[in-house]
């Protein structure tokens, strides 16, 4: 892998989130530098991550039921303030979109820009949260990609970071349809730095933290983090406790290193 350098990302940076706690695990080093160093950092939260029935079951202990997973987007939303608040981001850069978890990808792909959806698990058809972006906007990829393109234009970011589009989670392919075809009604020519959740066997649990061996090619990127920053990001992601339940293949992404592709 290619060592890449803080340096060589140029701010404002904006980091695309699918779901509170994909901020530390994509980019938690990333996010440690820019307030050490003064650039500014900004993330966008496309879901609360709130159908996580997981959650649901081990971590609230309560039924499946709306009123429930509707419960999970708040703590999830207020999680994601405190795990913020301790890496040193301000919540006036962070921008809750509060579109339905699990229900993204559909949104994406759906030939009507029009078409409102309605999440099968807070039955609601629009972002009610009371801290959403732009609360009750409706589920609907136009107005996803209005969004994205209202923070692309008031971020200006020079640097961006969001998921691979191989990434195997609906909402994480979904992310990144809605960012870059709002990148595409911009100008701007940003550094796009992609990274990886989930995948097959990834991270893998023997040998070293390389990326898988298909997409090990010429553009991947190694950001070193120090001990202390590695430790830091940890700790953030241990505030994240709705997710305590989180597969110990995840928990590996938390390394010496975050690992980008150069798009």
């Amino acid at each position: 892998m290619t060592p890449i350098t803080f340096k060589d990302m140029r701010g404002p940076i904006l980091i695309v989130a699918p779901h509170p706690d994909d901020d530390v695990l994509s980019s938690g080093g990333v996010i440690q530098k820019a307030v050490r160093t003064g650039k500014p950092v900004h993330i966008i939260y496309l879901t609360n991550g709130d159908a996580n029935t997981d959650s649901i079951r081990n971590f609230l202990h309560a039924p499946p039921i709306p009123a429930s997973f509707r419960r999970l987007g708040r703590i999830r939303h207020l999680e994601a303030l405190r795990v913020e608040s301790f890496l040193g981001v301000s919540s006036n850069r962070l921008y809750f979109f509060g579109f339905p978890d699990a229900l993204s990808l559909p949104i994406a792909k759906s030939t009507n820009e029009n078409r409102v959806f309605r999440s099968p698990v807070t039955l609601w058809d629009r972002a009610r949260y009371s801290f959403s972006f732009h609360r009750n906007a409706p589920y609907t990829r136009k107005t996803a990609i209005s969004l994205f393109t209202e923070i692309l234009n008031k971020v200006k970011p020079k640097t961006i970071i969001v998921n691979r589009a191989d990434d195997t989670h609906p909402d994480h392919r979904a992310a990144r349809i809605f960012l870059m075809d709002a990148l595409r009604r911009t100008r701007m020519k940003p550094l796009i730095l992609s990274y990886l959740i989930h995948f097959p066997k990834w991270p893998s649990f023997k040998g070293a933290f390389v990326p898988p061996a298909r997409l090990n090619t010429r553009n991947v990127r190694a950001l070193s983090l120090s001990a202390l920053e590695q430790r830091k990001n940890l700790q953030a992601f241990r505030l994240y406790r709705s997710q305590f339940h989180a597969h110990d293949r995840i928990l590996r992404l938390i390394r010496q290193k975050e690992i980008y592709w150069l798009d």
